[in-house]
């Protein structure tokens, strides 16, 4: 898996609710596409509808909903509370496309009462920064991320109670860190490089450890839940991308049946798992370069559900 594959947003996709963002003709450059777990879709008065959609009898049913930040050319969501089904929804992500990335982040509130639907809209941007993209966010509202100062390299960020914190990995020959997701334990996953190759990371407190899928040439971690469960894509000897989940030690490979190239992107503490897929080698060639795949999908109980935009 290459560093385009999982530091950075040009589509997202938050799933059990689902909604799409904007940005999908923006997924060039070092951006990647992501879907993240929700647990219940936006008030009424944020939805779409599709007319004239068939779903196959059995099938589960999902709401669409498009999301543009005020303002911008582009807008990315990037991941939304887990809790969103019983308190406050959190959607963050990074909108205004630049020649490093995203060069500005946001965060929607949603708080809803017996009567209305309170939208809250902030920016969310680390000063002086000349890229950046909100990447995660928890119950307490601390978000995680990345920015850029100068050059290309990626710092990675905590931002709690109004301040931001670097995270840089402390690994010898680290040359770029970006934190992807954080729990309500507030532990932190996301990805490190060095000269060669990309890493997994997590951060409990102050201590940082570095992990690979074994027998991996590349791993991208890039969801965890309030279990402390973890999932991304690794790239095997043979250059071929799986997803993966990591519990308490123990690793499990996993793909969609027909699947060329699959990661895996967020997880609920239920254990239902979302990410993307290829069917094709061409589709698996352009997803490595360009860092997003046209399939969604739902692992849950052991069973795929492929998801489509309508």
């Amino acid at each position: 898996m290459t560093r385009q594959t999982s530091t950075h947003f040009a589509l997202s996709l938050a799933i059990l609710g689902l909604m799409l963002s904007t940005s999908l003709c923006q997924a060039q450059h070092k951006l990647a596409a992501m879907w993240r777990v929700n647990h219940q879709p936006l008030p009424a008065s944020q939805k779409t509808t599709q007319a004239n959609e068939t779903v196959p009898a059995g099938s589960p049913t999902y709401t669409f909903t498009v999301l543009a930040f005020p303002g911008t050319f582009s807008t990315s969501v990037a991941a939304i509370n887990s809790g969103a089904a019983s308190s406050k929804i959190e959607i963050v992500g990074g909108d205004v496309w630049g020649p490093v990335g995203y060069t500005a982040s946001f965060d929607m509130s949603y708080n809803a009462t017996k009567a209305s639907t309170t939208e809250i809209l902030r920016g969310v941007n680390k000063p002086k920064a000349i890229g950046q993209a909100a990447n995660g966010v928890n119950d307490s509202g601390e978000i995680v991320g990345y920015y850029i100062v100068s050059g290309t390299t990626d710092h990675g960020y905590l931002r709690s109670g109004g301040k931001f914190i670097t995270i840089d990995v402390p690994f010898s020959g680290a040359t770029n860190t970006s934190a992807l997701e954080i729990n309500n334990s507030g532990e932190i996953v996301g990805n490190w490089e060095d000269a060669t190759t990309q890493h997994g990371f997590l951060l409990i407190g102050t201590t940082y450890t570095s992990f690979d899928y074994p027998g991996a040439v590349s791993t991208a971690a890039l969801g965890i839940n309030n279990n402390g469960v973890v999932v991304g894509g690794y790239t095997d000897a043979s250059g071929v991308t799986h997803g993966f989940s990591l519990s308490a030690g123990t690793y499990a490979s996993f793909d969609p049946p027909g699947s060329t190239y699959t990661v895996a992107s967020g997880i609920n503490d239920s254990g239902d798992i979302v990410g993307y897929y290829c069917l094709t080698s061409e589709c698996a060639a352009a997803s490595a370069a360009n860092g997003y795949a046209p399939e969604g999908f739902l692992l849950s109980s052991g069973t795929y559900t492929t998801l489509t935009i309508p």
